[in-house]
């Protein structure tokens, strides 16, 4: 199974240490004296990682006003797949302070051959995906907006890509809900090679919104619309060869 998170506002010790560039015993002071320890704005991710995040709700910090996700074939043998995924992400600031950095989480089959390429606006990173940094092949990055900083009330767009390898006959996209969601869409190719198809299982969808799925041309895909944290929406692709 494939999951993504479009967006986590969880950072461990180590990525603080980093986006700060503050010294493991400052670090762990500050949060002692003004977070955690004082019931501060800082509080502990229940995600079992021992992360960090705001006390501020996700759902009231940003807003996904509009995604993508789109998923091609770029290699095929009898028993996989390798289908590259390109995420377009427009968000609100609807929080009291800046987003200064976008976390980004992907896991499942992951092609480590494959950089994670990340871009949002003048802000552009390659991030090697690899094994001994992603246990049980979770990846958490953290990237850095750059100049492209967004204050409260403030839209902008980033995006990336990456690798995953999918598996026939029956395998799972899922998407899990962190954020507000106004509208995404997920595109999932019809066909690969000569006479390989792929078709879609039933759309399951946990927690608040509505999903409907449509064929083009070339896609299969679904929309989500009004989605709201947490939830998953999971999605079942049927690969024939």
């Amino acid at each position: 199974m494939t999951r993504l998170l479009l967006y986590s506002p969880c950072a461990r010790f180590t990525e603080l240490m980093r986006l700060t560039s503050w010294h493991q015993q400052r670090l762990s002071r500050a949060l002692g004296r003004g977070g955690i320890g004082m019931g501060g704005i800082i509080i502990r991710c229940v995600d079992g990682e021992g992360g960090y995040d705001l006390a501020l709700p996700i759902s009231r910090r940003s807003l996904i006003r509009r995604g993508r996700i789109t998923l091609n074939v770029n290699g095929f043998a009898s028993n996989y797949l390798t289908m590259k995924h390109s995420v377009s992400i427009t968000m609100q600031n609807t929080g009291l302070t800046d987003i200064n950095n976008v976390f980004v989480r992907v896991y499942g089959d992951i092609d480590w051959n494959e950089p994670l390429r990340f871009r949002c606006g003048d802000a552009k990173a390659v991030e090697k995906l690899e094994r001994d940094k992603c246990p049980i092949n979770i990846c958490n990055l953290v990237f850095n907006l750059g100049k492209s900083m967004a204050p409260p009330g403030s839209t902008f767009n980033y995006n990336y890509s990456f690798n995953l390898y999918y598996y026939p006959p029956r395998d799972y996209f899922s998407l899990d809900i962190l954020n507000n969601i106004k509208y995404v869409s997920i595109r999932i190719p019809r066909s690969y090679g000569i006479n390989g198809r792929i078709s879609l299982g039933d759309v399951e969808l946990t927690g608040y919104g509505s999903v409907r799925t449509s064929i083009s041309r070339k896609y299969n895909i679904v929309h989500g619309v009004s989605l709201t944290p947490p939830g998953v929406l999971k999605i079942p692709i049927q690969i024939e060869s």
